[in-house]
């Protein structure tokens, strides 16, 4: 029986792979807007009803990226040693994870990494789907912090700062990336504008 289960479940995520690879083989070909739930399913042969077993909207094959990143920041985040100063451990726990998704863990195709990034960060729909969306993840996030930095008071605003400080510095990398991508990962241009932050950016005005 277990066997039975087993490969039940493998052919599950194989569909559901199968639907993600067609989705952005659609979306840089004939763009996200002109692509259609059927036009996926007709891809990979299957009903569109199939397609709403694993996904309500063809936003969520992209925001499903966005959140398991998140996700992988917050534990490696948790795991970072006590001795790392916050802004340093959230450094590292962020560039190692998107280094990984860069380049192929957490089950991202390193070959759609520019896709997301360029859609999570432009398209209107899928931006604003991914604020909502993250609002708990951010939860989390600021109250791991909180814990790391021994902030205990609800009126204490660092934990807060600290985890919007991670969405400003996504924000940048990815404008700096994508003028300098063909030169250079995204993941080394994030730790980059991170070590900004790290350091200060109260510089004296020359003029």
């Amino acid at each position: 029986m277990g066997d039975v289960t087993s490969h039940r479940e493998r052919k599950k995520l194989q569909l559901r792979e199968d639907l993600i690879e067609a989705a952005y083989q659609l979306f840089v070909n004939k763009g996200f807007d002109n692509t259609t739930v059927k036009d996926i399913t007709d891809l990979v042969n299957v009903s569109s009803r199939t397609f709403f077993r694993y996904f309500s909207c063809k936003e969520d094959v992209v925001l499903d990226y966005e959140i398991v990143e998140y996700e992988e920041i917050i534990t490696a985040l948790a795991e970072r040693p006590k001795s790392e100063p916050i802004l340093t451990a959230l450094r590292r726990a962020s560039v190692i994870v998107t280094k990984g998704c860069e380049e192929g863990s957490f089950g991202i195709d390193p070959g759609r990494f520019k896709t997301l990034r360029d859609l999570i960060r432009n398209h209107p729909l899928i931006k604003a789907k991914s604020v909502e969306i993250l609002k708990t993840k951010k939860e989390r996030l600021t109250a791991l912090i909180a814990q790391k930095i021994g902030a205990y008071s609800s009126k204490d605003i660092r934990p807060q700062t600290i985890a919007t400080i991670l969405e400003l510095v996504y924000i940048s990398t990815y404008d700096i990336w994508k003028e300098r991508e063909a030169e250079i990962t995204y993941y080394d241009v994030l730790d980059e504008v991170f070590s900004i932050f790290e350091e200060g950016v109260n510089y004296p005005c020359l003029s």
